[in-house]
């Protein structure tokens, strides 16, 4: 990010650079609709309810507005990366919307729901309404009546997909045989929870036959075995043999009817494959009788059995579909699939086909109350079908949010999100690399990093095509803008506790966010965004990592044991030379040094300092005794650790 960079700083500089993120796909409205894109493509004004929806009906899987992402430790609240959380979570989320002042507005709420809607013509233990089209709730309301679509059906299609030797996984709830709370047991395939559901809702199916085909070839070892011709996979860990296709129904109904409506035919199949267990139990008991012989020569085809569980990682044997979803497909807890498609559906982006949350209310303009439907229970709305329900409090769903009222017809830089530049931790640091994501943060098409000409002498440009930043009122430095990002270098005056943060785009400006900042923000430089850490050999400054890692014009080589590398880091707080403000040359020592590990060991710090404007270099010694691999690497200074998961290659 020096004006006049070395050859080894240019490669780094080339390898960690922000990339440009696309801008938010919409789709234009017909004239006189109910909904009504804002001028920023930000928000959609509901003008029958008086509420404005978020465009980006999963805007936390990319700004999570402060909360940490979900690891397996289970610390909530969190956000899984795929955007899904908890009940808890999600209303934490909100709550730091309204903390940061998003989009100038303090008032973002879940979507309501009552507990009573004579539409839906079902009624729960607790005289919840529930059931297909409920539309007195705003998720209901803008499924059926502002987007027109129709029950069962999803919002988002899944296009075909091979997911191991799996086709056409739906990332969406699958039934199983055996009985549940209020239902039958099912698995979800969007996020690993294992739950129930009346046996009336539409869900997917995958057939199983117990054992291994007879004729088929002896298993060997403990993955999963693609049969002969390639239509079933045989699962020894469980000892049964799946349909490789994991939604057959959508192309094949052994003679059940298309559905026209959630109850009619009274057996049927929608024709995106889902179905109720009624008619999931007719299409087993049809492949069995195909062509007098079975599907595929076999005539032992069932639903999958469940044990008795409810909630994440229930493996055992006698949960086959759980087991094929951690063990043998290696999927994690939040975690779907198969992603869906990024498609618009009227002004709205990245719905999932999928649960979300809602909350109790009478009316959908009303604040969200305390208890749920049930205890322990939310209210959840199906964006893969129109379902109404309730949801365990525990489960991992998605999120969306409005507010009451109309937005702001003014146009300009909207930001979404403030982060360190490479942990992407959401505490800022002063004299630290930082992100701002948003829209209409730069000129439409202008996406560009510093150039020797925005320098003035020695100083950093605080402004690129009109674009500038501050933090707390003092100019930011800017490195890199985009419509939908820009990444700045914060002034290195003292800063902790809420902040506010604000752009200017071409003489428009911002909204005030609310970001929270520390004296401290730690984090390696990494390749590529990640999970590769920043470095090179301190005998020829060439690049250090595997060697397939991509970066044009450069090559990789792992680090030895008891070689010296060079790391480069973000946000490790002032240094032995005070930071001389916007200056391409900064100089200064870290004390005391920080702690380094690789694969956990310790690795001996012989310098720890401010090489350039903003960046910190850590010489390192690596530690003898390391396997052959990527190895974890961190580092640790007056009691903050970097961001987990960043690796280092080692090749004895």
């Amino acid at each position: 990010m020096l004006r006049n960079e070395s050859s080894r700083d240019r490669a780094i500089r080339a390898a960690v650079g922000a990339a440009a993120l696309a801008v938010w796909g919409l789709s234009p409205l017909q004239a006189g609709a109910a909904l009504v894109l804002s001028p920023d493509g930000i928000t959609v004004y509901d003008s029958v309810n008086n509420i404005s929806w978020l465009a980006d009906a999963n805007l936390a899987a990319t700004s999570r507005f402060g909360l940490p992402a979900c690891t397996a430790s289970g610390a909530e609240p969190c956000v899984n990366a795929s955007g899904s959380m908890s009940y808890s979570s999600a209303a934490a989320w909100v709550e730091a919307m309204n903390a940061a002042n998003y989009l100038g507005h303090t008032n973002w709420q879940l979507p309501t729901t009552p507990i009573t809607d004579k539409g839906c013509g079902k009624t729960g233990p607790q005289d919840n309404s529930f059931g297909f089209n409920c539309s007195l709730g705003a998720l209901g309301s803008l499924y059926y009546n502002a987007l027109g679509l129709k029950a069962p059906n999803p919002a988002v299609p899944i296009p075909n997909n091979t997911t191991g030797p799996f086709s056409n996984f739906q990332p969406y709830l699958y039934w199983s045989q055996s009985p549940g709370q209020g239902g039958n047991a099912t698995l979800s395939f969007n996020s690993g929870f294992q739950g129930a559901n009346t046996v009336d809702n539409f869900l997917y199916l995958l057939p199983m036959i117990q054992g291994k085909i007879s004729g088929t070839p002896p298993a060997s070892g403990n993955g999963l075995e693609v049969n002969p011709g390639g239509q079933t996979v045989y699962d020894p860990v469980t000892n049964v043999t799946w349909l490789a296709n994991a939604n057959l129904a959508a192309t094949d109904t052994f003679g059940l009817p298309p559905c026209t409506s959630p109850t009619s035919p009274a057996l049927c199949i929608n024709p995106d494959g889902a179905m109720t267990l009624a008619s999931a139990n007719q299409f087993i008991s049809n492949m069995n009788g195909y062509n007098s012989a079975g599907y595929l020569g076999q005539t032992h085809w069932e639903l999958p059995t469940m044990e008795t569980c409810t909630g994440y990682s229930c493996a055992d044997s006698g949960n086959p579909l759980v087991e094929l979803f951690y063990g043998q497909l290696g999927l994690s807890a939040g975690t779907p699939v198969v992603p869906t498609p990024d498609i618009a559906v009227g002004p709205f982006t990245d719905i999932q086909p999928y649960l979300y949350w809602s909350c109790e209310a009478a009316t959908i303009q009303d604040a969200c109350q305390a208890a749920g439907p049930a205890p322990g229970f939310e209210w959840s709305f199906s964006f893969g079908n129109g379902f109404l329900g309730t949801d365990i409090l525990a489960n991992d769903l998605y999120v969306t949010a409005y507010f009451v009222g109309a937005p702001s017809l003014a146009s300009g830089p909207v930001i979404a999100e403030v982060a360190n530049a490479e942990g992407e931790n959401p505490a800022i640091a002063p004299n630290t690399w930082v992100e701002i994501k948003g829209a209409s943060l730069a000129p439409s098409g202008d996406s560009r990093v510093w150039q020797a000409s925005d320098f003035v002498g020695n100083q950093l440009p605080m402004q690129l095509d009109q674009v500038s930043a501050t933090v707390n009122g003092k100019s930011a430095y800017v490195y890199y803008i985009s419509p939908a990002q820009i990444n700045i270098l914060t002034p290195p005056d003292a800063m902790n506790g809420p902040v506010q943060v604000v752009v200017t785009n071409n003489g428009a400006v911002s909204a005030s966010f609310t970001a929270q900042a520390q004296a401290l923000s730690p984090s390696f430089f990494v390749f590529n965004g990640g999970p590769y850490v920043a470095a090179q050999h301190s005998a020829d400054y060439s690049l250090l990592g595997p060697v397939s890692l991509s970066v044009p014009g450069y090559t990789f080589t792992p680090a030895k044991p008891g070689e010296t590398v060079l790391l480069y880091a973000n946000g490790f707080g002032p240094t032995s030379t005070p930071v001389v403000s916007g200056s391409t040359t900064q100089t200064g020592t870290l004390s005391p040094l920080p702690v380094i590990k690789i694969g956990g060991i310790g690795a001996f710090v012989q310098f720890a300092g401010l090489v350039a404007d903003g960046q910190y270099q850590f010489n390192v010694v690596v530690p003898s005794g390391l396997a052959n691999g990527d190895q974890s690497i961190t580092a640790t200074y007056n009691g903050q650790t970097t961001q987990v998961g960043t690796l280092i290659t080692i090749q004895n």
